[in-house]
């Protein structure tokens, strides 16, 4: 008996589909008063990146995604704080928004472009196999 529910559990386990994938990683980028750590990051789709405004001022970051030479999304960031969140903001990066490539993403401080932060996107590959045949 017991060693036909091994077997079935065998049969069953090689018989099922396999699939792969990564979790969902959020980035933290931190927006200090001279200079944005890091300066370029390597990020797949489904993944997020939250920026950090860690200065007395506010800050507007917006990203151009489909390269017409307008920007699609925009986060504002408040005043750093540490009782609240408004310091920070962020941007889902999502499979059927943004394709694989790459993304600069501007930081503006009173209304004048202060930073770039260079983005790649990689594609979130789900692979899916099933047993070999035979």
């Amino acid at each position: 008996m017991r060693a036909k529910l091994i077997g079935a559990i065998l049969v069953f386990s090689l018989a099922s589909p396999i699939a792969s994938a990564h979790g969902a990683n959020d980035f933290a980028i931190i927006l200090r008063g001279s200079s944005i750590q890091p300066i370029q990051a390597e990020i797949i789709q489904n993944d997020t990146l939250t920026f950090y405004n860690v200065v007395d001022y506010s800050r507007t970051i917006r990203v151009d995604l489909d390269r017409d030479g307008d920007y699609d999304q925009r986060c504002d960031t408040e005043p750093w704080n540490s009782s609240s969140i408004r310091d920070e903001c962020t941007f889902s990066v999502d499979a059927i928004s943004w394709p694989a490539g790459d993304y600069q993403f501007h930081v503006f401080s009173n209304g004048t472009m202060w930073g770039e932060l260079n983005v790649t996107v990689g594609h979130d590959f789900h692979e899916e196999s099933a047993p070999p045949s035979g």
